[in-house]
């Protein structure tokens, strides 16, 4: 008599269909090429994730927590917002210093792809994207009100600048960089806010 299915454990298997994902992107992957890295069925690989859609879903939101949550952490708990993006793109810097990763942003990647104009998929960038540009543009306008940030500055170009230079350290990290280049870039993207002045710039 044949066993019982194995199951799905979703600690495991999450960051696995995250990393096939972002290896192959979203065409690059069949469910049963997922179900044989997951090493299940293809029934139970759907009973408990959904379609190929709410697979990809679930390794969007997988990516969100993993490696844009602790980035929008470090905007939350600090004093001011130059610490808060020092921290913030810290985390991204460590993303793409780590070798074991696929180089690029997943998220950002997808956003940019073709074919993902409507649906659960094109519903879920906007929600995380929306979320990430929300945290970081009031941060901004915190900055603007505290003196931070020069109060002629307009926030909506200052958060326009700071998530493209997420996707300027995503198109950097497919050139294999050093921790100290991408370190020098962060301090050259910090430095074109539009600081108050120096005495807000903290000593080294």
């Amino acid at each position: 008599m044949a066993g019982r299915p194995r199951a799905l454990d979703l600690d495991t298997a999450l960051p696995v269909t995250l990393r096939l994902f972002w290896e192959r992107g979203y065409s690059g992957q069949t469910l049963d090429q997922l179900a044989a890295a997951l090493g299940v069925t293809k029934p139970t690989l759907c009973r408990t994730l959904g379609d190929k859609d709410a697979i990809f879903v679930a390794a969007l939101d997988e990516y969100h927590q993993t490696y844009i949550a602790p980035a929008e952490e470090y905007l939350a708990q600090a004093n001011t917002l130059r610490e808060g993006l020092q921290g913030f793109f810290a985390v991204f810097v460590a993303r793409i210093v780590d070798d074991d990763l696929p180089p690029g942003c997943f998220m950002g990647d997808t956003a940019a792809a073709t074919g993902f104009d409507a649906g659960s998929i094109a519903e879920t960038l906007q929600t995380l994207l929306g979320r990430l540009a929300s945290i970081v543009h009031q941060h901004i306008e915190t900055a603007i009100d505290n003196g931070e940030l020069t109060s002629t500055a307009s926030s909506l170009p200052v958060l326009q600048f700071v998530l493209g230079q997420i996707s300027a350290l995503s198109a950097i990290s497919r050139s294999d960089p050093t921790q100290a280049q991408l370190d020098d870039v962060v301090e050259y993207m910090l430095n074109g806010l539009p600081w108050a002045g120096a005495d807000s710039t903290p000593p080294g």
